[in-house]
């Protein structure tokens, strides 16, 4: 009793007396690149060289910084810079950014929140932005749900990516920053520029969601399930309290609710000869495999000797989804499938009919994530130092 009572005090008070936690992501790691344009968004900048504060750059200015050798060179309209190791550039503003320009790349102009640092990886520069994580959470926000949703279904995704960056800040600790900007971390281009998700992430500031044993959960989410979630364990090897397949009625009516693949026979009973050893002459193993009709999500297709697990078919194959039944007719193998993504955690399209229907996002979140509470960040450690048995939020090292 005494943890629910104390949830709304803390959250209404612990948000405004910690200081907003900030995120370091590798941004375009996906890219190779000797050279970087990076300009002040509003305000002026600092420049620091392995550490060493070395002059600023005005509103109006760009600072350029090429690998030279092993080296970083950078320059200005008044200034020229040489590092062995770092170049950081820090807005004096804490609500300005950086804009930042790759010259010899195609890739549009990116602004991005917080301070950017460049450092050097063999042959080529790599950009780390230290960025608050709440300007980080609209970013992902605006990458990941994209435009014109209802305000509901974009608090519960902020709730959603705030939680899962917190996480999994250990990701990418042996590369020196904490999460990246791809699909392998949450996607993120930079600065949100839409004021309806700023207002969502704004109105759930701090809050994530946390176990029956107070710890953040891996709020995984794909793009739609078909109709029905996977457990984590149907999936991975470990088993997630929170991560419990259920029946979703929202999504099936979305536009990924449903796909369809052809092969001919001779291609079909090929790939299942040659990746899971079906020979082509056992009728009785190859039957199910031909004509396959789930009832629910499965594990492996076809109740047979061979076991053929959905998730390697979907990987060799790049299908949708898992979710699929086989009809054979004559030399002509029909996979019609159901939902896009992996289909654990929450289901987006269906969250978004959801949000339509009117439902809020706290009933959002607790549909597709088993007995989770939503509490503020800043209150983990209380709780915490009130019961050591609880240990620590996120992954274990």
């Amino acid at each position: 009793m005494r943890l629910t009572a104390l949830f709304l005090f803390l959250s209404t008070t612990l948000c405004t007396l910690a200081q907003e936690k900030v995120l370091r992501i590798g941004i375009l790691r996906d890219r190779t690149f000797r050279n970087v344009l990076v300009m002040s968004q509003r305000g002026v900048c600092t420049v620091f060289a392995d550490g060493e504060r070395k002059g600023e750059i005005q509103v109006n200015d760009g600072l350029r910084v090429d690998l030279s050798g092993k080296s970083l060179v950078a320059k200005s309209l008044n200034l020229s810079v040489t590092a062995k190791e770092r170049i950081e550039l820090v807005p004096r503003m804490e609500t300005s950014g950086l804009r930042l320009r790759l010259p010899e790349s195609k890739l549009a102009e990116r602004t991005y929140p917080g301070g950017i640092t460049i450092t050097v990886e063999g042959n080529n520069l790599r950009l780390t932005n230290a960025v608050p994580i709440e300007a980080y959470t609209a970013g992902v926000v605006q990458a990941e749900a994209g435009k014109e949703h209802r305000q509901e279904y974009y608090k519960m995704q902020a709730v959603s990516c705030r939680t899962y960056a917190l996480c999994n800040v250990r990701k990418h600790a042996p590369e020196g920053f904490e999460l990246c900007d791809g699909v392998h971390c949450q996607v993120y281009h930079g600065a949100c520029r839409q004021d309806s998700i700023t207002m969502a992430v704004e109105a759930t500031k701090g809050m994530v969601m946390v176990d029956a044993d107070i710890k953040l959960i891996h709020a995984l989410f794909h793009s739609n399930c078909g109709g029905e979630t996977m457990n984590a364990e149907d999936l991975w090897s470990k088993r997630e309290p929170y991560l419990r397949s259920t029946v979703d009625e929202y999504c099936r009516q979305e536009p990924h609710a449903t796909w369809q693949r052809t092969f001919t026979r001779k291609e079909w009973v090929g790939y299942l000869e040659k990746r899971f050893n079906v020979k082509s002459a056992d009728r009785q193993a190859l039957e199910p495999l031909l004509n396959y009709e789930p009832t629910c999500r499965d594990i492996f297709m076809g109740n047979t000797t061979h076991r053929v697990p959905l998730k390697h078919v979907r990987e060799d194959l790049k299908l949708k989804s898992t979710f699929f039944s086989v009809t054979t007719t004559g030399e002509q193998v029909v996979l019609n499938g159901r939902g896009f993504g992996h289909g654990v955690g929450l289901c987006q399209e269906g969250a978004m009919h959801m949000a339509r229907a009117g439902k809020n996002y706290t009933d959002i979140l607790r549909h597709y994530y088993t007995d989770v509470h939503l509490v503020d960040v800043n209150s983990l450690d209380f709780f915490r130092d009130e019961d050591p048995s609880t240990g620590s939020a996120g992954p274990k090292r």
